[in-house]
């Protein structure tokens, strides 16, 4: 159904299935690529950036939606380092040099410090305040050594009660909170007060350095989790400097980031544009990455771009929620169509709706299989274009059977009305894209790619419309990558579909379909809807003719038969398609149900009873004749509308026109044989018979016969079917029969 390719080529470089979304009232385009990466402080974040197009491709301008910047959240840093009895006085100011090393390398950042020294006792060294105005290395030089007990879970509290929770300290109260504890003993006191329990609900995050002899184990108890990973081990305070590079990259990774340990990521990894759809005046994205990549959808409306992002705070992490995306209408109320195909590892499609300005979900439909990627690919189809969203397809690229990859799932009200898939591995169902009518019957067509198939070559299958079950359920033309006529190394072909526009300007669909490094434009071609009529001269086969006591069975021409051809354009183009000639073969049968038949068409040749004939149609209407002949003598099994001598079939050979595949292919017309009734054309009979021996007496010897006369009279209307049953007894056999006149009343 189509032809003429138009290849252009791209670059596509390394962006992350950039969508295309048209915009037809404004003549704007909008085109999202999911894949731009920024670095925040050695962080990478993933997000996207979405460029307006003219119609002739001019970039009017640029903007990045639900872009996270490399904020620098200010973060609140307490080193709690011991000062037991158990360490030397050199010992003792290598912890302080440790802590201003670390001061130092981390200046003018978002990083705010204070100290604090513990033993049997806890003091503070110096305070957020103290840090600002300047003087923190000063009292940090002049700190005494305590020299006693290592009463740690006290100096945690100390910590939580006099520096983080008291306002005089300097603390910034929406600042990530950190302890950095540096010692060489085990905790000499126990946890009365709950203080690891506490940091942990004020999501406090601790890093701790245990020094020479200490329990492991009971250090990571301190620890944030993971504890193996925020826990490290020194023989001595000289390996404090080894241990600097390492310890100040871990601390600095929590600079920058919006969250800490046990909050979520939110938009660094969103990916905004991941897919797209363009709905009267909104654009809606596809934020795969949303929320630890529980996803979202992000929507920009109107012309100030007021953004607001939609959720399922139901959805497990992973979900992949705006992985596709949709737009549909019921009953003049706006719903989004989503799918998360990570959801509970089988897939899932959401369905929202708007209640009082906030979306709320609808319904959801679930996949069935494992791994499938059930979601992957939605879209929604207004069948018949009266405003209102019919169907719902949904694509499970991976669904696996054997010999089977891919399946699409056809769905009416969100009930599964049927499933297409196919005996290939090509991810049948990457992408499915409703098409503007290919065939004129008025009701929105289908095309489903599937980029592997081949080869990983790719291909494109159109299933035409159907009103009740969306798609019709066989496909009507596959197109291969191998029919573009590209080299053999294309790839993907079929990754992206778009058909809602007619590029060409000739009235007909053009469907574009993507591959690697390359876009494929395909141009629909005229449907042509052709009908055929049977006409007979005269309409009746009149029985007058017949005549079986004629000595010569003569062949004589009992009517004509007329074959007319009518072709209209299905489709709306501006091509002139009607103007142009067309070739029909078509074959005419007559009798076609019967063994033997009672008609011919030739007055030489009783035994064709077929005729084949090519013609070429150049008008609106293109009609032909043909002579339908019978033998004098025939005889009749009764009356009825006999079988037409011409049931035709045609057989479409035209290269440039396609033919509606609605067209019936066969056209049946019956024939009837000519009444003589007198009431009502239905007919009554008086039917006399008589009979008379040809001798008086019969005497029963060998080689005798006795001949009978048989009288059959029809005084009434003409009778068919008629039988005469003879009966005699059983000492006498039938010989034979002669009829010798026929009499017309």
């Amino acid at each position: 159904m189509l032809i003429c390719v138009c290849t252009i080529y791209v670059d596509c470089g390394r962006a992350n299935r950039p969508e295309l979304v048209e915009i037809f009232y404004q003549f704007y385009h909008y085109a999202c690529t999911p894949g731009l990466s920024h670095e925040c402080d050695g962080n990478s974040y993933l997000n996207s950036i979405c460029y307006q197009f003219k119609t002739r491709w001019d970039n009017i301008s640029e903007f990045k939606p639900n872009f996270q910047e490399c904020t620098k959240k200010i973060v609140n840093l307490v080193f709690l380092f011991d000062g037991s009895g158990s360490m030397t006085p050199s010992e003792f100011e290598q912890n302080k040099r440790f802590i201003k090393d670390i001061m130092t390398t981390l200046k003018n950042t978002s990083f705010e410090f204070a100290a604090v020294q513990f033993s049997s006792n806890t003091r503070t060294v110096f305070n957020f305040n103290d840090y600002k105005a300047g003087t923190a290395l000063d009292k940090l030089w002049n700190e005494q050594h305590m020299s006693e007990l290592t009463n740690t879970h006290k100096a945690i509290q100390f910590v939580l009660d006099n520096i983080f929770e008291n306002p005089t300290a300097g603390a910034t109260p929406d600042a990530t909170k950190v302890i950095v504890l540096i010692t060489d003993g085990n905790p000499s006191d126990t946890d009365r007060k709950d203080s690891i329990k506490r940091s942990n609900e004020k999501n406090i995050f601790r890093l701790i350095i245990g020094v020479k002899n200490v329990d492991i184990k009971k250090l990571q108890s301190l620890a944030s989790d993971p504890k193996e990973n925020n826990t490290f081990h020194i023989k001595d305070y000289n390996g404090l400097s080894g241990i600097l590079e390492n310890f100040q990259k871990r601390i600095f990774n929590i600079e920058g980031s919006k969250t800490n340990q046990s909050e979520n990521l939110t938009k660094e990894m969103s990916q905004t544009g991941f897919s797209a759809v363009y709905y009267k005046n909104t654009l809606v994205l596809g934020s795969v990455g949303s929320n630890n990549w529980r996803g979202s959808l992000y929507e920009t409306v109107g012309p100030k771009s007021e953004e607001r992002e939609i959720q399922d705070p139901t959805l497990d992490r992973d979900s992949y929620m705006g992985y596709s995306v949709a737009v549909g209408n019921k009953n003049k109320n706006l719903l989004y169509f989503t799918g998360a195909p990570r959801s509970e590892h089988t897939g899932k499609v959401l369905v929202f709706t708007e209640i009082k300005t906030n979306w709320k979900v609808k319904a959801t439909i679930a996949g069935e299989q494992i791994g499938s990627y059930f979601g992957a690919e939605l879209c929604s189809i207004d069948i018949d274009s009266d405003g209102n969203t019919d169907f719902l397809l949904v694509g499970a690229p991976l669904f696996h059977q054997p010999q089977r990859e891919g399946k699409i799932y056809v769905y009416s009200s969100y009930k599964e009305k049927t499933d297409q898939r196919l005996p290939s591995r090509g991810r049948f169902g990457s992408s499915i894209s409703s098409l503007l009518d290919l065939n004129g019957d008025g009701l929105k067509d289908v095309a489903v790619g599937a980029p592997l198939e081949d080869n990983h070559s790719g291909a494109v299958y159109i299933y035409l419309g159907e009103k009740i079950m969306g798609i019709r359920p066989k496909f009507s033309q596959r197109i291969s990558a191998s029919m573009m006529k590209m080299p053999s190394n294309l790839q993907f072909f079929g990754q992206t579909i778009d058909g809602n526009m007619d590029l060409g300007e000739d009235g007909l669909t053009d469907i574009v379909v993507g591959a690697r490094g390359a876009i494929f434009v395909l141009r629909s071609r005229p449907v042509i809807t052709v009908s055929a009529k049977i006409y007979f001269h005269p309409s009746e086969i009149s029985t007058y003719n017949f005549d079986c006591l004629a000595k010569e069975d003569i062949i004589f021409n009992v009517f004509t038969l007329t074959v007319c051809f009518n072709k209209a354009e299905a489709t709306h183009s501006n091509t002139g398609a009607l103007s142009a000639g067309m070739n029909v073969s078509y074959e005419l049968n007559v009798d076609p149900v019967r063994q033997r038949s009672r008609a011919f068409y030739s007055d030489k040749d009783k035994d064709i009873r077929s005729l084949r004939s090519t013609v070429e149609l150049r008008n609106a209407q293109t009609c032909f004749n043909h002579s339908v002949y019978m033998t004098r003598c025939h005889v009749f099994t009764g009356y009825r509308h006999y079988t037409s001598p011409g049931k035709m079939s045609l057989l479409l050979i035209d290269t440039q026109i396609l033919i509606n595949t609605r067209n019936p292919s066969n056209s049946c017309k019956n024939v009837p044989f000519e009444k003589n009734c007198k009431k009502n054309g239905t007919c009554v009979a008086d039917l006399v018979v008589d009979f008379s021996f040809s001798n008086s007496t019969l005497v029963v010897e060998e080689q005798s016969y006795c001949l009978v006369t048989i009288k059959l009279s029809n005084h009434g209307d003409d009778s068919y079917n008629t039988s005469l049953t003879i009966f005699h007894s059983r000492g006498l056999s039938f010989s034979m029969m002669t009829l010798v006149k026929v009499k017309h009343l």
